[in-house]
């Protein structure tokens, strides 16, 4: 008879993967369970969440949802790093709580992104990018130029014909 422990922790991770189509598997050994609480903290603040299961349970799960090849990445103890809609928050907040811890950790060891496995080096270029919110703004900029330049070419037609009908009109003053 299985562990009634194990069947909870299986349910439970089955209800978290079933909707994340991007997670990333980290080392988080020799964090001390004060320094785990703080990562925590910081990867659900960045839109994340951090969890710890035994890496059979991890892996039978993610076999039973069609993700093969992780027997490989869980070894070892083992964080299990779910990612919301933005993978660059959660991403930047491991990367920089391992720049600021003496031990360097978390270290990476691979994940899925977007339905696709991808390396432990893929979190550090993740890191690296600009979050959703600041490529939304960048895109608006992007748009918002050319109708600037719309605008100011449809206005300067009425602009100089303004400006012809006021020297008319200082002409014809000048002349009476």
């Amino acid at each position: 008879m299985a562990n009634p422990r194990n069947e909870a922790t299986v349910a439970a991770l089955r209800e978290v993967l079933a909707d994340a189509s991007t997670f990333f598997v980290v080392d988080y050994q020799g964090l001390s369970a004060g320094d785990l609480g703080k990562l925590r903290a910081s990867v659900r603040q960045a839109g994340g969440r951090l969890l710890v299961a035994k890496n059979t349970l991890i892996n039978v799960v993610l076999k039973e949802q069609g993700f093969d090849g992780f027997d490989a990445t869980l070894q070892g103890p083992t964080a299990l790093v779910l990612i919301g809609d933005d993978p660059v928050g959660p991403a930047k907040a491991l990367t920089d709580f391992a720049k600021d811890h003496p031990k360097e950790l978390p270290t990476a060891k691979g994940g899925l992104l977007q339905g696709g496995q991808v390396g432990a080096e893929a979190l550090a270029k993740i890191a690296k990018l600009p979050s959703r919110d600041e490529l939304l703004s960048q895109l608006v900029g992007v748009l918002e130029a050319p109708l600037q330049q719309l605008v100011g070419v449809l206005e300067g037609p009425q602009r100089d014909l303004v400006s012809v009908i006021t020297n008319y009109e200082q002409k014809l003053k000048e002349g009476n």
